[in-house]
């Protein structure tokens, strides 16, 4: 990006009007579920599938949060995005199903926007990101697809938040956006690993204890009334997650496909052994890197490798990554690679689920195998630019200090 002048808020003007283009992208796309209801086989024949509009009419959300708290709302969601979401849902003017859809979706539509350009400013103004680009918030292909097919923005958003606040040095606040994130979305439990390591490295590990402050607050704030009121309710999300098979999008969705699928604690192991694979790399990069990492191309290495592992890797899990990369100064050829496996994958998941019923128009099991390995490939790619771009960042940094007068500084961990 070219220099920042005129401050932040100038620069983040023109980005904001074009917030709106994913955005619009999203609802043009879902126009024949929005018309015609997301009931059936046609949503996926017409590319409109949305989790969020079916979750509202098959959990009943319309009744409201009131009823949610009282666990009559069996949304499959962590419990802040089940609270918001019945919010929603309960507000919804007049009655019926598809009403109450067509409400929660356009509300989350407006929100969407809110929510990228509070992002972009982020990315703008997190300090120590050479080449953090808030376009490739606003503008990302991957958002245009994913928006409306579930509530994860709303973890999303929050994830990022946590970062941007740590970056700019306030811990209580980071702590409590990822703990809030967390309630919302598992993985930025991740990324108060990555902000551990980040401490760790560059000697402010007194502030985790003001981190794990905020975020041990945030949770007992959200997770407090459903203890009193519906524990199942809290804990319905995660408990699925280790009883589940494997899910679309995975690598390990292969052996279902060819008739020899995986038990449930074949997944939980292998998921595991995923998790501990990433955190194993984050922790060569932020602490065996010459000089201090990028927080957002640390977390962005680590949520790569776990999606890339686990058992589930929904469409709309590729959300989470659009801030990282974003915030890991990766370039826009990177990113298009991205989001073109992504769209195959898109595209090959709605006629692989559409032609489970209709043998006729289904898409072979194979064609949708080659899809996903193309779709987990990109993903992986990601995780290696963001090792090779914070790692070139560092030996950029040293050219620059051999350069200076004066003695070199280590800037990262504070040594001279």
């Amino acid at each position: 990006m070219p220099a920042r002048r005129g401050g932040p808020l100038a620069a983040l003007a023109p980005v904001a009007l074009l917030a709106a283009l994913p955005v619009l992208a999203s609802l043009w796309k879902q126009a024949p579920c929005l018309d015609r209801g997301w009931g059936g086989q046609e949503p996926f024949w017409r590319f409109c599938y949305s989790d969020l509009a079916v979750g509202v009419q098959t959990s009943g959300a319309q009744r409201g949060v009131a009823a949610w708290f009282s666990g009559d709302v069996p949304l499959d969601h962590p419990p802040l995005t089940g609270a918001v979401v019945s919010l929603l849902a309960g507000l919804a003017p007049g009655e019926g199903a598809l009403g109450a859809q067509r409400w929660v979706l356009g509300v989350w539509a407006v929100l969407a926007v809110v929510a990228l350009v509070l992002m972009a400013w982020w990315v703008l103004s997190v300090p120590g990101h050479p080449g953090a680009d808030p376009l490739q918030v606003v503008l990302a292909p991957v958002a245009a697809l994913t928006l409306l097919l579930s509530p994860d923005l709303l973890g999303v958003v929050l994830a990022t938040g946590g970062l941007w606040a740590w970056s700019r040095r306030h811990p209580v606040l980071a702590g409590a956006l990822l703990g809030a994130g967390l309630m919302a979305r598992t993985y930025p439990v991740l990324l108060l690993v990555v902000v551990a390591l980040h401490a760790w490295r560059t000697g402010r590990e007194r502030e985790l204890v003001r981190v794990v402050g905020g975020a041990s607050a945030a949770v007992v704030v959200v997770a407090g009334p459903l203890l009193l009121t519906s524990p199942s309710t809290l804990t319905r999300a995660w408990s699925a997650s280790f009883e589940n098979a494997a899910g679309l999008g995975s690598l390990w969705y292969l052996p279902t496909l060819a008739g020899a699928s995986w038990s449930p604690s074949v997944l939980t192991t292998v998921s595991l052994l995923g998790v501990l694979l990433a955190l194993a790399l984050a922790g060569v990069l932020a602490l065996g890197a010459p000089r201090t990492p990028p927080v957002g191309a640390v977390a962005l290495l680590v949520v790569a490798v776990v999606l890339a592992t686990g058992r589930s890797f929904p469409v709309q899990s590729s959300l989470w990554l659009v801030p990282l990369v974003a915030l890991a100064g990766l370039r826009w050829r990177d990113h298009l690679v991205w989001a073109l496996a992504e769209a195959v994958h898109l595209v090959a998941v709605w006629l692989h689920l559409g032609g489970l019923q209709d043998t006729d128009r289904s898409l072979p099991g194979s064609w949708y195998a080659v899809a996903v390995l193309l779709r987990v490939g990109a993903v992986v790619f990601l995780a290696v630019r963001a090792w090779q771009v914070a790692t070139q960042l560092c030996r950029d940094e040293d050219v620059t200090l051999e350069n200076a007068p004066g003695p070199a500084v280590d800037v990262g961990s504070g040594r001279i």
